[in-house]
């Protein structure tokens, strides 16, 4: 027999779905994590979200709302996915109508790094700031963005695409169609393509190999530099590291603190703290969730 329950979060990722089926006022019930298919088409993406939905079912879960994170520029009150530079073919994909009929419960749609600021606003390290930064390195890089208080999403709903500022004005091409962009330099793709097709997990576990040193140092660099804009750009409270990619850059939180704070703005580098994400992984699908509950459900 099938138990109600709040909401079903779904967060697609370049490699992977995550997802989590919550109960307010914050209890995950279950989370999984299957293929997302997302370098396919779209149509597999679908396939993949049902997929998904069909397993927690056969484990009696059955959500009030559904929440959608997808990397990508997101019109999150049509919820539809203008396009995703990683992803192949997604141009003006109807994500939320294409949950209501395969769910048949509300949905809600929205960018992924968006979603994992709202989790770690609500639930996690964010918790009472009203200004702050939260970077999700994973096969792309993505920003979510709290200002005085409210998600910053800007006219058209794409504020916060912090993997495409550029760091190097003459840089490598990017699938967006600029040059330099944040995320071809300090991804878990940049990472693999400078180590020789090696993943960033494993590039990050053995600091001392030779093969490696030289990727990890680069990596900081324009890292280092790319957080000092961001810390004055925004003059966040924090700056939250999220994604897969955060978890090898975790020993090197306080060389990263160190140098924001003497090469920010003074007042911004005494105050801004660099602070790991409290979900990691699960943060994308459990924002989206919690997004799905504000927008459909009475408080």
């Amino acid at each position: 027999m099938l138990k109600k329950h709040r909401a079903l979060g779904l967060d697609i990722g370049g490699t992977r779905l995550k997802a989590v089926a919550l109960e307010t006022p914050g209890t995950v019930l279950h989370q999984l994590e299957i293929a997302s298919n997302a370098g396919e088409s779209p149509e597999i993406v679908r396939a993949t979200l049902r997929e998904a939905h069909r397993q927690f079912q056969e484990l009696g879960f059955s959500p009030e709302v559904v929440g959608i994170g997808c990397a990508g520029s997101v019109d999150g009150h049509r919820g539809v996915v203008r396009n995703s530079p990683n992803f192949s073919g997604w141009k003006n994909v109807p994500l939320k109508q294409w949950g209501q009929e395969d769910f048949g419960v509300p949905v809600s749609v929205d960018n992924d790094a968006n979603c994992a600021a709202v989790a770690e606003w609500k639930m996690g390290n964010a918790v009472n700031l009203r200004n702050f930064v939260l970077l999700t390195l994973g096969t792309g890089v993505g920003g979510g963005i709290v200002c005085d208080g409210k998600l910053l999403r800007g006219a058209t709903g794409t504020a916060g695409e912090l993997g495409h500022f550029s760091i190097y004005a003459n840089g490598e091409e990017c699938p967006c169609g600029h040059r330099g962009c944040f995320e071809r330099y300090c991804s878990g793709t940049a990472i693999r393509r400078n180590a020789g097709d090696i993943s960033s997990k494993e590039v990050f576990s053995s600091p001392g190999d030779p093969r490696f040193a030289p990727v990890i140092e680069k990596f900081l660099f324009d890292f280092k530099n790319a957080l000092t804009t961001l810390a004055n750009v925004f003059d966040p409270e924090a700056i939250l590291l999220g994604g897969q990619v955060s978890l090898g850059v975790a020993p090197y939180l306080e060389e990263l603190q160190s140098w924001v704070r003497h090469h920010a703005f003074p007042a911004v580098g005494e105050n801004v703290r660099i602070l790991p994400a409290k979900f990691g992984n699960l943060s994308g699908s459990l924002g989206a969730a919690l997004l799905a509950v504000d927008e459909n459900l009475p408080a």
